[in-house]
């Protein structure tokens, strides 16, 4: 199936690791021009290599989403580099889990700075440079806690929540510019940031990490976590011409994990 994305542009935040670099990659293999931001200078770096080794145009920025002049500076890095935005997905930020008494302040204002705020302000920087081009993408990759809360998961659960609320809401503001904004939700998916989900688990209830992992498994029908390139495969499918009428929703790719409608 032709997608339809061969000479478009696109931005992929946190797209060293996990699913944010299985996006790139798949971007990279129709035809995409990438560009890729993280914190972490050795596994932007590597990425970039790897879309490089597929024949691909790629655009490594070091940068913090936190920061909003980092979000700035990226932007701009991207539209000058390739002359423009034709993409946008937010595969950035954490949030921290465990016992809500024992969560800091700390915790909850850095769960929302990067998870939250940080695909908040990518989406304002973005946003300028698609209208300017006559329209384009944006995908949000969200949380199936948003929709699943947990009590020993709250500042992903009001991280995601929000990302809900405002993906569906801005996608109603954007229609008539042409941009259309979608969320993704998965969990669990195999990665790093899964197998501290796991060590918190485990600590909580005085248990094993694998009998934790197990435990956590048990209530995604079926019966195990994603790889990332089973994510990424939807996000690259929604940026695509071929979703072209899709637009304001979240689609859930979570094993069944998430209950509510």
């Amino acid at each position: 199936m032709d997608l339809g994305l061969g000479g478009k542009i696109a931005l992929v935040t946190g797209g060293s690791l996990g699913i944010g670099r299985a996006v790139v990659l798949g971007l990279a293999r129709e035809g995409v021009s990438v560009a890729l931001c993280a914190r972490g200078r050795a596994a932007l770096g590597e990425a970039a290599e790897a879309v490089r080794a597929l024949g691909g145009k790629a655009l490594a920025v070091q940068a913090d989403c936190t920061r909003p002049e980092d979000v700035t500076r990226l932007v701009r890095a991207v539209a000058t580099e390739f002359g423009g935005l034709d993409i946008l997905v937010n595969s950035v930020g954490a949030a921290k889990g465990g016992n809500f008494l024992e969560l800091t302040e700390e915790d909850w204002e850095e769960s929302l700075a990067l998870k939250l705020r940080g695909q908040i302000r990518c989406c304002r920087e973005a946003l300028p440079v698609m209208r300017a081009r006559g329209g384009g993408v944006i995908v949000n990759v969200i949380g199936h806690r948003g929709k699943q809360p947990d009590g020993r998961a709250l500042p992903a659960g009001v991280a995601n929540a929000g990302l809900i609320n405002f993906t569906v809401g801005l996608a109603q503001e954007e229609a008539r510019h042409g941009i259309r904004i979608v969320g993704v939700s998965p969990a669990p998916v195999e990665t790093g940031r899964l197998r501290s989900v796991f060590e918190t688990e485990a600590r909580v209830l005085g248990v094993s990490v694998a009998e934790a992992g197990r435990r956590w498994l048990a209530h995604v029908p079926l019966g195990r976590a994603a790889k990332p390139e089973e994510i990424a495969d939807v996000i690259v499918f929604l940026a695509s011409e071929r979703a072209s009428f899709v637009t304001g929703t979240v689609v859930h790719v979570d094993g069944g994990a998430t209950r509510s409608l």
